[in-house]
């Protein structure tokens, strides 16, 4: 019985580490393949249009004071006017026209700012840059008033700030932070990341904010350190990079392969399970077998001691 015992203790102990490996392995594999997976459907399905696009991250780098724009009331601006050595930067390049990336990208941000206890104006500056060369100040005004609603608060007009420009200068900004856009002619829309960059006082990149979703702890503590002037790591990057944002042609907007990540999740699973359960199965075989030649041991042994006792009987 004692041995009986044991042999089931030593089953939970090699189930439970078995467990243990599976899920370590199937989180293993999900990261691993979601990524390679994720990158080798993008490039089957990102159309020729889409290459070439994406970030370099660029951090450390600072960006030239003197690159011209106009703002949303029309009012001639050169970009340094914005680094007052107080202020740090949230960095956008979005336009008015966007069907999809871009209303997310703001508006997510804009009511993850309305979350923080920092204040647009006094404590920060929001600036979006539009990519379209075409798109005038009174369209950017409108744009600003679109999504700054969701930001409700007042007394932030002088720090929220969407700013147009010729295609060249636009280009020149989006290249010194590490930003490339292509223009689809087929579809008339822009072709482009979902990113912001946080900008130091001082004009200094020092952090890429990623994705679609910002959460407002993460945002803050990236403000506070940027005013700082600290570089800091990228945020959602991995998440950006294995969440396969693909443009789609047909419809002109950006998808996210769910699907794909399920699938590879599913196979992760079987593949995890089967390389911790196979060495249970195993190990349980060769302690049964252990188990049951050590009992068969056991009966041998009290075997003549029956035999003596019946004889003494007798």
């Amino acid at each position: 019985m004692r041995n009986r015992n044991t042999s089931t203790q030593t089953y939970s102990t090699i189930a439970l580490r078995v467990l243990a490996r599976g899920v370590f392995a199937c989180c293993l594999l999900v990261s691993v393949l979601g990524n390679s997976n994720c990158r080798a459907q993008g490039d089957a399905k990102i159309p020729k249009e889409e290459e070439g696009t994406g970030v370099v991250e660029l951090l450390g780098e600072s960006l030239d004071p003197d690159i011209p724009f106009h703002d949303e009331k029309n009012n001639f601006v050169k970009f340094g006017q914005y680094f007052d050595g107080k202020r740090p930067i949230i960095l956008s390049f979005n336009y008015s026209n966007c069907p999809n990336v871009c209303s997310i990208q703001l508006e997510k941000m804009a009511i993850s700012l309305s979350r923080i206890d920092l204040d647009v104006e006094k404590d920060f500056q929001v600036i979006s840059v539009s990519i379209d060369p075409n798109e005038q100040a009174s369209r950017a005004r409108e744009f600003k008033e679109k999504f700054t609603r969701f930001y409700n608060r007042p007394d932030f007009d002088d720090g929220w700030h969407f700013l147009v420009g010729d295609e060249a200068d636009i280009r020149m900004l989006a290249s010194e932070c590490g930003v490339t856009y292509k223009y689809i002619p087929e579809q008339k829309l822009y072709s482009h990341p979902p990113v912001f960059l946080l900008i130091s006082p001082e004009g200094k990149i020092v952090r890429y904010i990623y994705g679609l979703d910002y959460e407002p702890i993460t945002v803050k503590r990236a403000l506070v350190e940027a005013a700082e002037g600290k570089i800091g790591s990228s945020i959602n990057r991995l998440s950006f990079l294995t969440g396969c944002y693909l443009y789609n042609p047909n419809s002109g907007t950006y998808t996210f392969q769910a699907i794909a990540i399920m699938r590879i999740g599913g196979a992760a699973t079987v593949i995890g399970l089967c390389i911790g359960l196979v060495p249970y199965w195993l190990k349980r075989r060769s302690t049964k077998s252990q188990i049951d030649k050590s009992m068969n041991k056991d009966n041998d042994n009290e075997q003549p001691a029956q035999t003596i006792n019946s004889s003494t009987a007798s």
